[in-house]
Order: C-alpha cells, then sequence, then structure tokens
C-alpha cells in the first residue's frame, strides 16, 4: 500500500488511523518526506524509559522505518526516524507524537504472519513473541 499524508498530520496518528480503516495489523513500513516539527526519543537501558526530543524546526526525513503490530488487541505503529536539518545536522531516534507533516509519502508491506507484542521483563519493552 502506497500514499501520502497530508500537511499538518501527525505520523505516527496519520499511519496508526490508516492502518485501522484498511484493516493492516501486521506490516512493515517506509516513509520519507520532511516535517515540521518533531518528537523523537532514546530508550535508556536501565532504567527501562523513553527519553523525549523535541525538535522544534523543519527537519528532512531522510529515513523512516518501522512494523505494524498488534500490543494489548490495539494496532501499534513501532517506528525509527533519522532527520537532517538545513546543515545536514542528523538527529535520529524512536519516532513519537507530535511529529508534524510538511510532506511525507509511505510505503506499507502488509505481513502474512500476525505480530503480537507481548511485554519483555528483562527489557522493559513490549516486543514480538515467538
Amino acid at each position: 500500500m502506497i500514499f501520502k499524508l497530508d500537511y499538518g498530520e501527525d505520523i505516527t496518528q496519520a499511519i496508526t488511523e490508516e492502518c485501522r480503516r484498511k484493516k493492516i495489523k501486521s506490516a512493515y513500513l517506509f516513509f520519507i518526506g520532511a516535517v515540521q516539527k518533531a518528537t523523537i526519543g532514546y530508550y535508556n537501558q536501565k532504567t527501562k524509559k523513553y527519553k523525549k526530543i523535541f525538535i522544534n524546526k523543519p527537519m528532512e526525513i531522510v529515513s523512516g522505518v518501522g512494523n505494524i503490530s498488534v500490543k494489548e488487541e490495539k494496532i501499534f505503529l513501532h517506528a525509527h526516524v533519522s532527520l537532517s536539518d538545513a546543515n545536514g545536522k542528523m538527529s535520529g531516534g524512536h519516532l513519537f507524537s507530535p511529529t508534524i507533516v510538511f510532506a511525507c509519502e509511505v510505503f506499507i508491506i502488509k505481513n502474512r504472519r500476525k505480530l503480537v507484542r507481548k511485554f519483555d521483563k528483562q527489557t522493559g519493552l513490549f516486543l514480538w513473541q515467538r
């Protein structure tokens, strides 16, 4: 499935909603484009908490990758993003809301296998079950 996000949409909310509409519960995704502002994160392995990083300026989406799975019976988007500023300086990490689109093209590949996330005590994350 290929589609674009509208100017001003939040990336995670818009992609998750599109997957709900199309009943996609398991997929891989790729996206490129630009954002007006972004929220990314770094997972601290010791505290088992995300540190959010707020970027309040236009950035290019150099690469966006992720997956769609089921977490606690709901469609769940897990994505990471690499962003570049006007000087080519890179920032990246886990994609959070709000990350507001300037322009964004999305490519989703459905997966036949149902991907389900369960809490992993060792990492503190919801990871795919085997």
